[in-house]
């Protein structure tokens, strides 16, 4: 096998496929990805049996092959190249990689032994535009949980009712729901995805790409996702994802209007001191036409900062863990947000004005 590519094709591809390379692999070749070159095309696979993804770059070749290399350290060695442009050669079960005057020799393993990715049986399929998948990733994905005590919560759930796709997110602290229209109706069903699985995904969209969608079928238990040239085959989260909607607030008796930017830096600010304490918790005073945001903690000090706001409804103090606050301001797009808020023991709401299809929400820090 021999063959050249650009280094900036390979290096996304890369950093896409070697989220489904095993990260404590039960045999050495789910360590590894898989390269076969033909023609114009290369393509890539990994599989740790969770997640198998495919995907392809435009390569010249001179001799078609394949081979597998450890995965980590084929990206590593690819990154780090000086040139744009990056040759390979395989001989004697060794992987030549040369470029800009540097070259590294990997050991490959025997392409016969890698598991190759499936396309799985599956019942059903629906296609959503590739940028508005992407959106819904972005808005929800971060508020899942970082644990896999209770699995359910490390994934987005999916469910379509008729024309419309909602995500949802929860660690059970917070909840991230967003909505979009599809093109056409659907079977109503529901499923619960892989959160990292997810966030591979919205890493390979083009943010750019308005006219592409993304085909995706599903089963009992695999999901597949199918745009470009990319394939990817996850199995779902067993289990059955808590009724969400009784989390969200019906009403409120304090609603607020804050301009997101001095919001988020007023937060960001605030939260240098909140680190240092036990919940990582920030108090938000609510009155007097604004917002009084404080934190402080017995080893460093204090800090605080007030930031204008449109107060309607009663003057409200309640204390959240500041990454909940600060997470969502970092993907909300508004220059304006909305806050709904009822005592200091209930949930707080996050929306975008004039925007119906997305709701963030926050439970208080008893503090």
């Amino acid at each position: 096998m021999k063959f050249s590519c650009y280094k900036s094709d390979l290096t996304e591809a890369l950093q896409f496929v070697i989220r489904a390379v095993a990260v404590k692999p039960m045999t050495p070749i789910l360590a590894g990805i898989y390269l076969r070159a033909e023609g114009s095309m290369l393509e890539i696979q990994a599989n740790n049996f969770s997640t198998g993804i495919i995907t392809r770059i435009p390569v010249n070749t001179e001799v078609a092959g394949e081979v597998v290399v450890v995965g980590k350290r084929f990206q590593e060695f690819v990154k780090n190249m000086p040139d744009d442009t990056i040759t390979f050669f395989d001989e004697d079960n060794t992987l030549s990689i040369e470029s800009g005057g540097a070259s590294v020799e990997l050991l490959t393993m025997p392409a016969s032994d890698f598991p190759k990715v499936k396309t799985p049986e599956t019942d059903h399929s629906f296609k959503i535009r590739t940028t508005a998948l992407r959106d819904l990733i972005k808005r929800t994905a971060f508020a899942v949980a970082k644990d896999d005590s209770r699995p359910i919560f490390t994934g987005c759930c999916f469910e379509i009712k008729g024309d419309t796709i909602s995500l949802v997110a929860t660690n059970t602290h917070r909840l991230a729901l967003a909505k979009e229209q599809l093109g056409e109706s659907y079977e109503d069903c529901s499923f619960v995805v892989p959160a990292d699985a997810l966030r591979g995904i919205m890493l390979r969209i083009d943010p750019n790409d308005v006219e592409n969608y993304v085909t995706i079928n599903y089963s009992v238990r695999y999901l597949t996702f199918t745009f470009d040239n990319v394939f990817v085959n996850t199995r779902l989260i067993e289990g059955m994802f808590p009724p969400y909607e009784k989390v969200i607030p019906s009403s409120s008796s304090t609603k607020v209007k804050v301009d997101t930017a001095a919001f988020k830096k007023a937060v960001e600010f605030v939260a240098l001191i909140s680190k240092e304490t036990e919940y990582n918790t920030v108090k938000f005073t609510f009155g007097d036409g604004g917002i009084k945001i404080t934190s402080n903690s017995p080893e460093i000090g204090g800090a605080g900062q007030n930031v204008e706001a449109e107060i309607d409804g009663d003057d409200l103090e309640i204390s959240f863990n500041v990454t909940y606050i600060a997470d969502v301001l970092k993907i909300v797009d508004a220059k304006q947000l909305d806050i709904a808020l009822n005592d200091k023991y209930s949930p707080a709401a996050f929306t975008e004005p004039g925007n119906d299809k997305y709701i963030y929400i926050a439970t208080p820090v008893r503090a």
